[in-house]
């Protein structure tokens, strides 16, 4: 890294982002200046950024910026902000514990679902003596939305336990033991015909934006199970409490919401069949932040493409 400190500045209308990072941030002393945004410096000598959930006007007062980093593996918040333009990198956070994390959180779900843990906690607040009939993991398919590195951990350790899995990603990916694979338009009907419990992973783009909606729940076994761990904008709210309603899906798992935090007068607080979780089935480490944070730094000091740059074409 040069001698010289890159100017990066900090960008975030939710998160105190320096006293979030100070560990990491201070790893960096002297080869890094890190400012708050705004904060009486040349605009004009701001070179990076980090940010999470920017004021919208953001990245019009730094003409010189080159790149910014998430905090997180989406970066949703960058790529649609209103100010965002060509010529700026988009650096995602990449780490593969995520993805242990991820899958751990979905099998939770999957496994309280095949077991009926529901009726259970129910049953226990009633005060209710009962068995519930069992099944094996193996009378239960698992249908994935998206098959990156996340979908493939979540995909292989599901089957791993017995579940049936399919996997449905753009385009077509190789798959590993236990898992089919399907692509396109027609292998996603082909994907979901059967499916019991759904889980989406996937990225945030114009294709994808409510995708989890009244047609595709209509293809799924009825009475499926949703575990909705991708993006808020992905499902079509109205669309599953009628889902939950007519009897098409028996419950869901919602981590991610189209407001966040999720409003106190939201019927998602209340309804019996959803369990919600405020936006935290997996998190990137304080120390893989600062290492995208450093690389990332580098790479605009060499005057070369940061690694894990966002693909703006694909969205991700």
């Amino acid at each position: 890294m040069s001698s010289t400190p890159l100017r990066c500045v900090l960008l975030s209308t939710t998160l105190g982002l320096r006293g979030y990072l100070a560990q990491e941030l201070a790893k960096l002393d002297g080869k890094v200046t890190f400012v708050d945004h705004p904060d009486g410096i040349d605009p004009a000598d701001v070179q990076m950024a980090i940010g999470w959930h920017p004021p919208p006007d953001a990245f019009d007062h730094y003409p010189n910026l080159k790149a910014v980093c998430s905090i997180a593996a989406g970066a949703d918040s960058l790529l649609h902000c209103p100010s965002m333009r060509d010529g700026i990198d988009i650096v995602r956070v990449v780490e593969p514990a995520q993805a242990e994390m991820m899958s751990g959180f979905v099998a939770w779900h999957a496994i309280s679902h095949q077991r009926q843990m529901g009726v259970y906690r129910q049953q226990q607040r009633d005060k209710i003596w009962q068995r519930q009939p069992q099944r094996r993991a193996a009378d239960v398919p698992v249908g994935i939305l998206g098959y990156g590195a996340i979908g493939a951990r979540v995909a292989s350790d599901l089957a791993m336990l017995g579940f049936p899995v399919k996997v449905w990603s753009r385009t077509a990916k190789p798959t590993t033991a236990g898992v089919l694979g399907f692509s396109g338009n027609d292998g996603l009907d082909r994907m979901l015909d059967d499916s019991e419990i759904l889980v989406n992973l996937l990225p945030l783009t114009s294709e994808t934006r409510g995708i989890l909606n009244a047609s595709l729940f209509a293809k799924l076994r009825r009475g499926a199970y949703l575990i909705h761990v991708g993006r808020g904008p992905h499902l079509v709210d109205a669309d599953l409490f009628a889902a939950l309603g007519n009897g098409q899906l028996s419950g869901a798992a919602i981590d991610v919401f189209h407001v966040e935090p999720l409003p106190v007068d939201s019927p998602f607080w209340t309804h019996p069949n959803i369990v919600l979780t405020p936006h935290d089935a997996c998190d990137a480490s304080l120390a893989a932040i600062g290492k995208t944070i450093r690389a990332t730094a580098e790479a605009v000091q060499a005057g070369v493409k940061p690694k894990d740059t966002v693909d703006r074409g694909r969205g991700y």
